[in-house]
């Protein structure tokens, strides 16, 4: 349903501004829901459709996503308000995206690195984008994941956004830093607290009813919750001696759309939804990924693509004439390596919701209250035989590595 104040003016007002043609005149205008119950539990989404004349005479029919903040009745706002997601995504539409992608051009980096912003209107905390779809720009499959084909554009596009953030950060110092200094894992923030504990007290109900499993790690587990929130805050910390960017927050399949050629190879990736950019080390954006996206046989090559990653980021700084200190190969993996705990929280509690395919309902607060109605959703997100696997092959590594002890 349309909000009161978005007329057939203001839609009118907004596309004269971004088609610069003052005298275009909207006709129609009809919407219906983009997002299914369960798809996106930051926002609304509503694909707004538009029959519009241009000043020439000319007749277009477009179509544009309407992008809202949860109401504020729902369960999750206050969590939401807490890390200021809506506000921290309109300066990155408004400002920091525009910013970036004219640092790339400089280096003749022509790809889109966002959809094109209509409107940003932050006295309603709104946004109209363009709707990428008519662009055919889709997503891939997040239950069958990602090929190595998929993973590395988009590990060339995050190594373009990580770099061209460095370069904004020395243009306009503080920007990036002052704006975008907290994420899930904030210390002086405690909403996703709740979140991450509850989903983790239900990977460890999961654990318990495996013997096996339980005999192994089941002590370590129930010390690890006690500590979960600061183990993943040390994560994501930085120190001046470490190398930093904005990273996207939330980079994982849902949240990066492909174009692909006529034989159904993609050809070009573009990021969406940044109500996580944070400024942190690059890598967390690469846990986050490799831990929600890939198949199996793709993340086993995981050093690999810390690899491509790491030389696709060099060689667009070194395209962009910076000069500043760029680690070494073997230091970004030492790097890297030391933010493995992200594996624990991330690959066990969200890569579950992230691939669930039951029939419980997906409400936000069933991702993590004890309800009897949360209790069933979580219980379910474990009844996956893929996830089981994951579970049994992932629980020994991040164990060997000292993951699951106290540090």
């Amino acid at each position: 349903m349309f909000p009161t104040w978005l007329t057939e003016e203001y839609i009118q007002i907004a596309l004269r501004g971004y088609y610069k043609d003052t005298q275009l005149c909207v006709l129609k205008v009809w919407a219906k829901p983009a997002t299914e119950k369960g798809e996106n539990y930051v926002g609304v989404m509503t694909r707004i459709y538009v029959d519009f004349e241009l000043a020439d005479g000319g007749l277009q029919k477009k179509s544009f996503i309407l992008k809202q903040g949860v109401p504020p009745d729902a369960p999750q706002a206050d969590l939401f308000a807490e890390y200021d997601v809506y506000n921290r995504e309109l300066e990155m539409y408004d400002v920091v995206l525009p910013k970036m992608s004219a640092i790339l051009r400089e280096a003749n980096f022509n790809e889109k690195l966002m959809a094109d912003a209509i409107v940003v209107d932050r006295k309603r905390t709104i946004m109209i984008l363009e709707d990428l779809a008519p662009l055919h720009y889709t997503n891939a499959d997040r239950v069958k994941q990602l090929d190595i084909v998929h993973t590395k554009l988009v590990l060339d596009m995050l190594a373009k956004f990580h770099a061209a953030a460095i370069i904004l950060d020395q243009r306009e110092p503080q920007l990036l830093r002052r704006n975008y200094n907290s994420h899930f894992f904030s210390r002086e923030k405690k909403g996703y607290e709740e979140v991450f504990v509850g989903l983790f007290k239900a990977f460890i109900r999961y654990v318990k009813n495996q013997p096996i499993l339980w005999d192994r790690y089941g002590k370590k587990l129930e010390h690890t919750i006690s500590h979960l929130m600061e183990y993943a805050a040390k994560s994501v910390d930085v120190t001046e001696k470490d190398f930093q960017t904005l990273i996207h927050g939330d980079c994982w399949t849902t949240n990066v759309m492909y174009q692909y050629d006529d034989e159904g190879n993609p050809t070009t990736v573009l990021p969406i939804d940044f109500q996580f950019s944070s400024w942190t080390h690059p890598t967390v954006d690469l846990h986050y990924f490799f831990s929600t996206s890939l198949k199996t046989d793709v993340k086993e090559r995981e050093s690999e693509l810390v690899q491509y990653h790491f030389y696709s980021l060099k060689r667009t700084l070194e395209a962009l004439s910076y000069k500043g200190y760029i680690p070494s190969l073997f230091e970004y993996q030492l790097q890297f390596e030391r933010r493995r705990f992200l594996s624990v929280v991330i690959a066990n509690v969200f890569q579950p919701i992230m691939v669930y395919e039951g029939c419980e309902d997906p409400e936000f607060v069933n991702l993590y209250q004890d309800t009897p109605q949360g209790i069933r959703f979580q219980d379910s997100m474990y009844e996956s035989k893929e996830i089981q696997r994951r579970i049994e092959e992932i629980l020994p590594i991040l164990d060997s590595k000292g993951f699951l002890d106290a540090h």
